[in-house]
């Protein structure tokens, strides 16, 4: 079996204020970096967070927040086994 996967910057800067890795959107000639891989190769899945700042934007859904957001939290709190590999 395959996954289509868009991927994402790596866990290199913490926000200071929640502790959370903060990504963006991996890119290639300005368009969304993204592969076709086995799914063998998916170690762990993830959670993102949209990063609002101060206002959560009245046109962000669940539907276009990917294309929406700038950058996003790696919410470690969601999953104990994360948690403790980002620990």
């Amino acid at each position: 079996p395959l996954a289509y996967v868009e991927w994402f910057t790596t866990l290199q800067c913490q926000d200071p204020a929640t502790s959370l890795y903060v990504v963006t959107c991996s890119t290639r000639n300005h368009r969304h970096n993204a592969s076709i891989i086995s799914i063998d190769c998916i170690d762990h899945a993830c959670h993102l967070q949209g990063w609002c700042g101060r206002e959560i934007s009245k046109d962000w859904s669940a539907d276009c927040i990917l294309e929406k957001a700038a950058s996003f939290f790696v919410n470690s709190y969601i999953d104990l086994d994360m948690f403790l590999s980002l620990e």
